[in-house]
């Protein structure tokens, strides 16, 4: 059966509308066996990359587990294989705008997002251009997670309240 919520996420993500049933069963793969996910899209030393870039952008801390915890590469990987062929190619190109980003110290990497992060709102190179949709998918894929939703945000679900407890200070 089809989950609407499900559906409207991959659609919001860019998967194509004649995907979003095998993009589904993926991700219900992720949240319930990671360990046989497979890559559907991305190579195993890009999956390292985007993992690595999705962990700096949400890094685990004392309130949550973080991007890696929360399987956002192997999300990512999913929409992107679902994702229309100008899309693939854009990620293609910005993976291989990082160059050996993994490579350079934690400074340089960090130095390295900085720069892009400055230009997130016009991104004009392919690197720059990958950072703005990197963050993007990064951002979706951790608070549509368990993790993200539940432990970070602390959603409770739907629930009717009598009164509205307005919000705490």
């Amino acid at each position: 059966m089809m989950d609407r919520r499900i559906a409207l996420q991959l659609i919001g993500m860019g998967v194509a509308a004649a995907r979003v049933g095998i993009a589904q069963k993926h991700l219900h793969t992720i949240k319930t066996q990671p360990q046989k996910y497979t890559l559907q899209f991305f190579t195993p030393a890009e999956d390292r990359l985007i993992d690595h870039i999705a962990e700096m952008i949400l890094p685990a801390d004392d309130h949550s587990p973080g991007a890696h915890a929360a399987r956002v590469s192997k999300y990512i990987d999913l929409v992107v294989d679902n994702s229309p062929a100008d899309v693939q190619a854009n990620w293609k190109s910005g993976l291989a705008a990082m160059g050996n980003f993994l490579n350079l110290s934690p400074a340089e990497q960090k130095s390295t997002l900085d720069k892009l992060c400055a230009a997130e709102s016009h991104p004009a190179t392919p690197a720059e251009q990958f950072f703005a949709a990197m963050k993007k998918a990064t951002l979706f894929g951790y608070y549509t997670s368990q993790i993200g939703l539940i432990q970070e945000l602390d959603y409770k679900g739907n629930a009717v309240l009598s009164s509205f407890p307005g919000c705490p200070q």
